[in-house]
Protein backbone atom coordinates (compact mmCIF):
# COMPACT_ATOMS: atom_id res chain seq x y z
CA UNK A 1 0.00 0.00 0.00
CA UNK A 2 2.78 2.07 0.91
CA UNK A 3 4.71 1.44 -2.52
CA UNK A 4 1.08 1.84 -4.08
CA UNK A 5 0.95 5.59 -2.88
CA UNK A 6 4.48 5.96 -3.67
CA UNK A 7 4.29 5.49 -7.05
CA UNK A 8 1.30 7.07 -7.63
CA UNK A 9 2.87 10.33 -5.93
CA UNK A 10 6.04 9.79 -8.47
CA UNK A 11 3.82 9.21 -11.12
CA UNK A 12 2.04 12.33 -10.73
CA UNK A 13 5.44 14.33 -10.11
CA UNK A 14 6.68 13.24 -13.51
CA UNK A 15 3.00 14.44 -15.32
CA UNK A 16 3.17 17.62 -13.79
CA UNK A 17 6.50 18.37 -14.59
CA UNK A 18 6.48 17.31 -18.44
CA UNK A 19 3.26 19.25 -18.12
CA UNK A 20 5.02 22.39 -17.46
CA UNK A 21 7.76 21.16 -20.02
CA UNK A 22 5.53 21.27 -22.70
CA UNK A 23 3.93 24.85 -22.02
CA UNK A 24 7.53 26.25 -22.68
CA UNK A 25 9.45 24.03 -25.14
CA UNK A 26 9.05 21.86 -27.93
CA UNK A 27 7.82 18.57 -26.98
CA UNK A 28 11.28 17.11 -29.22
CA UNK A 29 13.27 19.05 -27.31
CA UNK A 30 12.31 17.37 -24.04
CA UNK A 31 14.26 14.99 -22.57
CA UNK A 32 13.77 12.17 -19.76
CA UNK A 33 16.90 13.91 -17.58
CA UNK A 34 15.15 17.14 -17.94
CA UNK A 35 11.76 15.00 -16.57
CA UNK A 36 13.78 13.43 -13.94
CA UNK A 37 15.50 16.36 -12.75
CA UNK A 38 12.74 18.26 -12.23
CA UNK A 39 10.76 16.03 -10.61
CA UNK A 40 13.05 15.28 -8.15
CA UNK A 41 13.93 11.49 -9.08
CA UNK A 42 16.28 9.64 -11.62
CA UNK A 43 16.30 8.15 -14.68
CA UNK A 44 15.79 5.14 -13.59
CA UNK A 45 12.27 5.83 -11.46
CA UNK A 46 11.18 7.34 -14.74
CA UNK A 47 12.13 3.79 -16.90
CA UNK A 48 10.04 2.23 -13.94
CA UNK A 49 7.50 4.17 -14.72
CA UNK A 50 7.45 4.93 -18.90
CA UNK A 51 8.97 3.65 -21.62
CA UNK A 52 9.99 7.14 -22.73
CA UNK A 53 8.21 10.23 -23.63
CA UNK A 54 5.94 9.25 -26.00
CA UNK A 55 4.57 6.87 -23.72
CA UNK A 56 4.38 9.10 -21.09
CA UNK A 57 2.67 11.31 -23.29
CA UNK A 58 -0.26 8.47 -24.21
CA UNK A 59 -0.28 7.46 -20.72
CA UNK A 60 -1.71 11.12 -20.12
CA UNK A 61 -3.86 11.06 -22.91
CA UNK A 62 -5.44 7.51 -21.92
CA UNK A 63 -6.28 8.73 -19.03
CA UNK A 64 -8.59 11.58 -19.91
CA UNK A 65 -9.97 9.40 -22.79
CA UNK A 66 -10.76 5.87 -20.10
CA UNK A 67 -12.50 8.72 -17.85
CA UNK A 68 -14.77 9.99 -20.98
CA UNK A 69 -15.30 6.47 -21.59
CA UNK A 70 -16.50 5.29 -18.38
CA UNK A 71 -18.89 7.91 -18.26
CA UNK A 72 -20.24 7.17 -22.19
CA UNK A 73 -20.85 3.54 -20.87
CA UNK A 74 -22.68 4.45 -18.30
CA UNK A 75 -24.81 6.39 -20.23
CA UNK A 76 -25.40 3.46 -22.50
CA UNK A 77 -26.78 1.40 -20.06
CA UNK A 78 -29.39 4.30 -20.02
CA UNK A 79 -29.82 4.15 -24.09
CA UNK A 80 -33.30 2.00 -24.33
CA UNK A 81 -35.04 4.68 -21.36
CA UNK A 82 -33.69 8.05 -22.67
CA UNK A 83 -33.73 10.23 -25.74
CA UNK A 84 -30.35 10.44 -27.43
CA UNK A 85 -30.63 14.56 -27.30
CA UNK A 86 -30.63 13.91 -23.59
CA UNK A 87 -28.16 11.29 -23.41
CA UNK A 88 -25.91 13.54 -25.57
CA UNK A 89 -26.70 16.48 -22.90
CA UNK A 90 -25.32 14.55 -20.97
CA UNK A 91 -22.30 13.18 -22.01
CA UNK A 92 -21.33 17.11 -23.14
CA UNK A 93 -22.05 18.08 -19.86
CA UNK A 94 -19.96 15.86 -18.10
CA UNK A 95 -17.28 15.89 -21.26
CA UNK A 96 -17.00 19.72 -20.55
CA UNK A 97 -16.59 19.53 -16.98
CA UNK A 98 -13.86 17.43 -17.50
CA UNK A 99 -11.93 19.18 -19.49
CA UNK A 100 -12.60 22.42 -17.42
CA UNK A 101 -11.12 20.52 -13.83
CA UNK A 102 -8.07 19.75 -16.48
CA UNK A 103 -8.13 22.85 -18.70
CA UNK A 104 -4.08 22.97 -18.45
CA UNK A 105 -3.94 19.90 -19.90
CA UNK A 106 -6.10 20.34 -22.85
CA UNK A 107 -4.98 23.72 -23.48
CA UNK A 108 -1.74 21.96 -23.74
CA UNK A 109 -2.13 19.09 -25.58
CA UNK A 110 -4.60 21.14 -27.91
CA UNK A 111 -1.57 23.36 -28.71
CA UNK A 112 1.23 20.36 -29.39
CA UNK A 113 -0.20 19.71 -32.98
CA UNK A 114 0.03 16.40 -34.27
CA UNK A 115 2.27 15.10 -31.51
CA UNK A 116 -0.72 14.43 -29.44
CA UNK A 117 -3.29 11.77 -30.85
CA UNK A 118 -5.89 12.80 -28.09
CA UNK A 119 -8.28 14.69 -30.61
CA UNK A 120 -7.77 11.41 -32.88
CA UNK A 121 -8.65 9.42 -29.64
CA UNK A 122 -11.60 11.34 -28.51
CA UNK A 123 -13.13 11.08 -32.78
CA UNK A 124 -12.51 7.42 -31.79
CA UNK A 125 -14.62 7.49 -28.86
CA UNK A 126 -17.46 9.53 -30.53
CA UNK A 127 -17.67 7.39 -33.97
CA UNK A 128 -17.49 4.03 -31.07
CA UNK A 129 -20.73 5.81 -29.32
CA UNK A 130 -22.26 6.93 -32.49
CA UNK A 131 -21.97 3.56 -33.94
CA UNK A 132 -24.38 1.86 -31.26
CA UNK A 133 -26.98 3.82 -33.20
CA UNK A 134 -26.82 2.55 -36.70
CA UNK A 135 -29.13 0.01 -38.06
CA UNK A 136 -28.87 -3.44 -40.02
CA UNK A 137 -27.98 -1.04 -43.17
CA UNK A 138 -25.04 1.14 -41.91
CA UNK A 139 -26.48 4.09 -41.60
CA UNK A 140 -28.08 6.75 -39.47
CA UNK A 141 -31.02 8.46 -40.67
CA UNK A 142 -30.45 7.03 -43.71
CA UNK A 143 -26.92 8.54 -44.01
CA UNK A 144 -23.97 6.17 -44.05
CA UNK A 145 -22.29 5.80 -40.55
CA UNK A 146 -18.71 7.03 -41.93
CA UNK A 147 -20.21 10.38 -43.18
CA UNK A 148 -22.42 10.82 -40.20
CA UNK A 149 -19.70 10.34 -37.51
CA UNK A 150 -17.28 12.27 -39.65
CA UNK A 151 -19.94 15.46 -39.35
CA UNK A 152 -20.96 15.05 -35.68
CA UNK A 153 -17.76 14.32 -34.43
CA UNK A 154 -15.54 16.64 -36.54
CA UNK A 155 -18.10 19.36 -35.35
CA UNK A 156 -18.19 18.27 -31.95
CA UNK A 157 -14.13 18.27 -30.98
CA UNK A 158 -14.07 21.62 -33.56
CA UNK A 159 -16.53 23.30 -31.12
CA UNK A 160 -14.95 21.87 -27.81
CA UNK A 161 -11.19 23.16 -29.11
CA UNK A 162 -12.58 26.31 -30.05
CA UNK A 163 -13.71 26.94 -26.42
CA UNK A 164 -10.39 25.42 -25.08
CA UNK A 165 -8.74 28.26 -27.08
CA UNK A 166 -10.98 30.57 -27.15
CA UNK A 167 -8.94 34.30 -25.22
CA UNK A 168 -13.26 34.91 -23.93
CA UNK A 169 -14.04 31.30 -22.98
CA UNK A 170 -18.14 31.46 -22.27
CA UNK A 171 -19.58 29.77 -19.02
CA UNK A 172 -19.68 26.00 -19.52
CA UNK A 173 -23.57 25.80 -19.39
CA UNK A 174 -24.45 28.17 -22.20
CA UNK A 175 -21.34 26.13 -24.05
CA UNK A 176 -23.70 22.88 -23.19
CA UNK A 177 -26.72 24.95 -24.03
CA UNK A 178 -25.51 26.79 -27.60
CA UNK A 179 -24.01 22.72 -28.69
CA UNK A 180 -27.08 20.94 -27.79
CA UNK A 181 -29.38 23.86 -29.62
CA UNK A 182 -27.10 23.48 -32.74
CA UNK A 183 -27.22 19.43 -32.60
CA UNK A 184 -31.45 19.53 -31.73
CA UNK A 185 -32.28 22.09 -34.41
CA UNK A 186 -29.26 22.10 -37.17
CA UNK A 187 -27.30 24.78 -38.32
CA UNK A 188 -30.05 26.07 -41.17
CA UNK A 189 -33.06 26.23 -39.24
CA UNK A 190 -31.18 28.53 -36.83
CA UNK A 191 -29.83 30.69 -39.68
CA UNK A 192 -33.07 30.51 -41.55
CA UNK A 193 -34.63 31.81 -37.81
CA UNK A 194 -32.27 34.57 -37.74
CA UNK A 195 -32.98 35.89 -41.60
CA UNK A 196 -36.50 35.84 -41.14
CA UNK A 197 -37.15 39.18 -39.22
CA UNK A 198 -34.86 40.88 -42.41
CA UNK A 199 -37.56 38.83 -45.02
CA UNK A 200 -40.32 40.39 -42.90
CA UNK A 201 -38.91 44.15 -42.44
CA UNK A 202 -38.82 44.13 -46.33
CA UNK A 203 -42.18 44.46 -46.23
CA UNK A 204 -43.01 47.25 -44.76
Amino acid sequence: MVQDRRNRKTQIAIKSVFLDLLKKQSFHDITVQQISELADINRGTFYFHYVDKYDLLENMENEKIEDIQNFINEQSKNSDTEAPRDVVRNIMTYLIENIDQNLDFYTTMFNLGQVSMLQEKLYKLIFTHLSSYKNMNDTIGDVPLSYFTSYVSGAGISFVKHWIQDANRINKTYLVDHFCNIVNNGPVPLMEKEQFPKWLRKLF
